[in-house]
């Protein structure tokens, strides 16, 4: 069957398409099946949802260049395998190209005979009932014939990035839920990120291109992250304290105290076993929401201080 997909030529671009979808956060799924010969096969998808509560009915789309639907397709059964946050690794063996893609994954055999994933969050298997051409995909819908609960917290996808559910707190009071503000939001994840090593919270609030000024130069995502598990790595109870945090219509100044037991090497030093308080500050520059900039200021000298080590301290100064 074939829908009519028509839009008007140049109405929509790809770009913007992509855009405005990737504010939508979905489930992670694979779609696995086992070929006669005893081969898992499968492929993972964001489509995958519910459609018919009498008769059980699920749907999902597939891309029509996929090279592993024709398959499972003529097989007429499959299994959607919801993935858990611990399972980042196998959604990306499944995602990629090849024929090996299962390898390394664990599975058992459901009762029709499709791979069920071990530590999903749940299974879902299923004959092939119908599927529609609509577009530049293949719309499904499979006739569920068992189902079961796994454990852990399903993984999610939204705007390029894997994350997880949080639930808001349950409260009588209706001004609780209220969303919450851009400093309270911002402050609260820049503080699970360093405070407690929550990088996903880190990531949720900075923008493309964002960029950090140091006492090192100018570093990107990818160090800041870095920088956050090597704190976490070398200071037992680790934590980060928000002294203070104010805003204005582009900026938000956070004054912050952070304390932590050195047990592991951190620049350089040996772990000396002191508990160790440096304070600081950090000015974030934020647009849509977003955090595009920040410039970070502390003293390293605190740091060596809290260590013991005025030594080194002492080579700071004269560098200074």
């Amino acid at each position: 069957m074939n829908a009519d997909t028509s839009a008007p030529v140049g109405a929509i671009t790809p770009t913007e398409y992509r855009e405005v979808f990737g504010l939508l956060p979905t489930g992670v799924v694979a779609i696995t099946g086992l070929t006669d010969e005893g081969k898992p096969m499968g492929f993972v998808v964001g489509t995958f949802q519910s459609l018919s509560l009498d008769p059980p009915l699920v749907t999902f789309c597939v891309d029509k260049s996929s090279s592993t639907w024709p398959t499972l397709r003529s097989l007429g059964r499959f299994t959607a395998n919801i993935l858990s946050t611990q399972q980042l690794d196998v959604c990306r063996a499944l995602a990629r190209k090849g024929e090996d893609k299962f390898q390394g994954i664990e599975y058992a055999e459901s009762p029709i005979g499709t791979p069920r994933i071990l530590n999903s969050t749940a299974w879902i298997d299923c004959h092939v009932a119908s599927e529609v051409v609509a577009g530049d995909h293949y719309m499904i819908v499979g006739s569920v014939t068992a189902m079961e609960s796994g454990a852990g917290d399903a993984l999610m996808f939204r705007g390029g990035k894997f994350g997880e559910y949080s639930l808001w707190p349950t409260d009588t009071h209706p001004e609780s839920r209220k969303p919450m503000n851009m400093l309270t939001r911002i402050v609260d994840a820049w503080s699970r990120a360093w405070g407690e090593g929550d990088t996903g919270a880190f990531e949720s609030i900075v923008g493309k291109g964002y960029v950090r000024h140091s006492k090192t130069g100018e570093e990107g995502l990818p160090e800041v992250i870095r920088q956050i598990q090597e704190s976490h790595a070398a200071f037992s109870d680790f934590k980060v304290h928000v002294l203070q945090a104010v805003e204005d219509s582009e900026h938000i100044a956070i004054h912050w105290k952070s304390v932590g037991t050195h047990t592991g090497n951190y620049m350089g030093v040996p772990p000396t076993q002191r508990t160790v308080t440096v304070n600081g500050a950090s000015f974030l520059r934020h647009k849509d929401g977003l955090i595009i900039e920040e410039s970070v200021v502390w003293d390293p000298r605190e740091l060596l201080s809290s260590m013991n080590i005025w030594h080194l301290g002492d080579q700071v100064r004269r560098n200074a």
